[in-house]
């Protein structure tokens, strides 16, 4: 009798237009910065910066991140359109610059924020912490550059904080089982394809 086979997931490539630097890719460096990096189909973060030379200067955004999950060959991000520095002043003081994320030449949905940087004269210096900690704030685990669900490291000392805090004060514990609910649900709709994302939301709507 035939043995099950198992198919792994397919390899995809993430490159950037002209004028884009790929600096993370899911929690880990990115092995090239302006040239083709090999992901996995399914959900990718990317955090990239623009960085393009404006008349006579390079201007330099902060860095973005961009979360999306897709199906394909070829994933690629594509800067917003400026022509000069005072088009990319205004162009990223906007909420949601307008980033574009192709596959197989196709634009998608993706969701896009900022990289908050700490204070002083390099707000980015050490950005492994940086996007760690984005990462951890917004349930978002990976290892070895795949989605995970919450590491056990993290739970048991979440659970921890509750048994602590629990002596003193009742109600923290229902506080932080809450917030902890909120960061898997946000790691499975992460994970959920498009088509699940819709389905969820529907369902969502007929709850309320």
């Amino acid at each position: 009798m035939a043995g099950v086979l198992t198919f792994p997931l397919q390899a995809a490539v993430l490159s950037a237009q002209d004028g884009v630097s790929i600096l993370y890719i899911n929690g880990q460096k990115a092995e090239e910065r302006i040239g083709d990096n090999q992901v996995e189909e399914g959900f990718v973060q990317a955090i990239v910066r623009f960085d393009d030379k404006l008349g006579s200067r390079v201007y330099t955004s902060k860095p973005y991140l961009l979360n999306f999950d897709a199906q394909g060959q070829n994933f690629k991000i594509v800067p917003p359109k400026v022509n000069s520095e005072m088009d990319a002043e205004n162009e990223f003081s906007k909420v949601s610059p307008s980033w574009q994320v192709l596959v197989d030449g196709q634009e998608i949905e993706f969701e896009q924020s900022v990289l908050q940087g700490k204070g002083g004269f390099m707000p980015y210096a050490g950005m492994d912490n940086l996007v760690a900690e984005h990462n951890k704030q917004n349930g978002i685990y990976f290892k070895n550059g795949q989605l995970i669900d919450k590491p056990v490291a993290v739970e048991v000392a979440a659970a921890t904080t509750v048994a602590t805090v629990g002596t003193s004060e009742k109600v923290a514990p229902v506080t932080t089982q809450a917030t902890k609910n909120v960061e898997q649900l946000k790691a499975w709709y992460l994970q959920a394809s498009k088509q699940e994302r819709k389905e969820f939301r529907r369902w969502m709507i007929d709850q309320e």
